[in-house]
């Protein structure tokens, strides 16, 4: 019989449960230190292992995929926003939704969009002011918030974006809340915290009815929202239904622009922290670039610009842990993981790991440099529910840092502190206020 994977000492009643609310990121570090690659813990009832090495995680998320689903706590809670979609769907529900949205991130297509990218880059932009500071990571959400509403769902969202940020902030702290209680407060319960939810739901539900009432009268729209009301399976010939599609477009204005606002806005704050960093970046864009706006044909030269934002992704991943439930007993690394526990993957904890990183706790963009990214990188999951908007996140954020690049040096506010916020992706806790000054 496997033995029981080792952890740090917890409370008798209570396990871990004070930690992982506290300071989940110490904690996972920590004990990844200490304990090495497969750790237990509990928190309250519940038992979880983080596992930290690559080919732990390929066995979870790759080799064993089908014996480790996605009947977690953290799917429940999301579901809470978006139902069953494409992030909480399992089997064959979530193969269906897979084929049916996989054609709208096909690369050619991504590249007809990186135009109406560039457009709600510079609209922003144009607000900025030399020398006033401002919430950088607040303008990243305003932007990326933007480039969704008019690319996947070919609407014009700038009059919601501020509203709808802080809407969304809510919903993904609740959310995050309620993954670490291990008995959560009943939904139905009216709490001040469940009719907060509630109010902040219906105000993001609201934008949504509304794009895809206007996409049903305006059959003439490009989006790739559009594309998903067209869609047919493949092998079942069925099509999206109208709660369907209100469940998928939630979560790609959840996610498509959440994760991209965070890794751009971490970019930045690490290279205003390397200004060595900074001006390699600054001048490949100048190079490049010039004054003219980025090509897509430009992109494949903005090397440097790309592994600083790689970099910014492996200190700080937008998804910084991934967690999967054990349909069966199983083993990993000579340890017991038994039936019903869950297993998680933390790509924060993963990508500072001694054994893979050199000076793994340092920012250097230039690791990256012509070289594939290693195993112990994984910022986008791994396997097959590997993120499908790769592609188009990556292509947002090169072209937000080389359009503001060209235009301003970013500097941090004084006395301003960078420190990260876990909540359901890693946020900066305290903003990012830096002022903008012209080249």
């Amino acid at each position: 019989m496997p033995d029981r994977a080792p952890g740090p000492p917890g409370d008798r009643w209570f396990g871990h449960l004070r930690a992982f609310r506290h300071d989940v990121l110490g904690l996972l570090t920590g004990a990844a230190r200490d304990h090495g690659d497969i750790v237990r813990f509990r928190v309250g009832p519940l038992v979880t292992h983080l596992v930290n090495h690559p080919e732990h995680v390929s066995h979870v998320l790759q080799a064993r995929a089908r014996v480790y689903d996605k009947q977690t706590r953290s799917t429940a809670a999301i579901a809470a926003i978006c139902a069953e979609s494409l992030l909480t769907a399992t089997g064959p529900a979530w193969e269906s939704r897979r084929r049916l949205i996989q054609p709208s991130f096909h690369r050619a297509r991504l590249a007809h969009l990186a135009g109406t990218m560039t457009d709600c880059i510079d609209a922003r932009l144009a607000r900025w002011r030399p020398g006033t500071v401002l919430d950088v990571a607040s303008e990243m959400m305003g932007v990326t918030f933007a480039i969704v509403g008019r690319t996947v769902l070919g609407a014009d969202v700038s009059g919601d974006a501020p509203a709808v940020e802080s809407e969304v902030g809510r919903l993904l702290a609740h959310v995050f809340e309620r993954w670490g209680q291990p008995l959560p407060v009943p939904r139905w319960l009216p709490t001040p915290s469940n009719r907060r939810f509630a109010r902040d739901l219906a105000a993001v539900d609201r934008v949504v009815a509304r794009i895809i009432a206007e996409h049903r009268a305006d059959a003439s729209r490009d989006s790739l929202l559009s594309m998903l009301m067209a869609a047919r399976d493949a092998e079942t010939g069925a099509a999206f239904t109208d709660a369907e599609l209100r469940h998928e477009t939630l979560t790609m204005l959840l996610a498509g622009h959440e994760t991209t606002a965070s890794a751009v806005a971490w970019t930045f704050a690490l290279l205003a922290q390397h200004p060595d960093a900074e001006a390699r970046v600054s001048a490949e864009v100048r190079s490049v670039l010039g004054g003219r706006r980025p090509a897509l044909d430009d992109l494949v030269k903005l090397t440097a610009t790309t592994s600083a934002i790689q970099e910014a992704m492996r200190l700080y991943p937008p998804i910084w842990a991934i967690e999967r439930r054990a349909v069966h007993d199983d083993e990993i690394g000579g340890f017991a993981i038994p039936a019903g526990s869950s297993v998680i993957v933390s790509p924060f904890v993963l990508h500072r790991h001694p054994a893979f990183w050199r000076e793994a706790d340092r920012f250097d963009p230039a690791r990256f440099d012509g070289v594939k990214a290693p195993p112990a990188y994984l910022p986008f999951g791994a396997g097959p529910r590997y993120c499908i908007g790769h592609e188009f996140a990556m292509l947002e954020a090169r072209l937000i840092v080389a359009r503001v690049l060209q235009r301003f040096r970013l500097e941090l506010a004084p006395g301003h502190v960078v420190a990260p916020l876990p909540s359901l992706t890693l946020r900066l806790r305290h903003g990012l206020r830096m002022a903008p000054h012209a080249h």
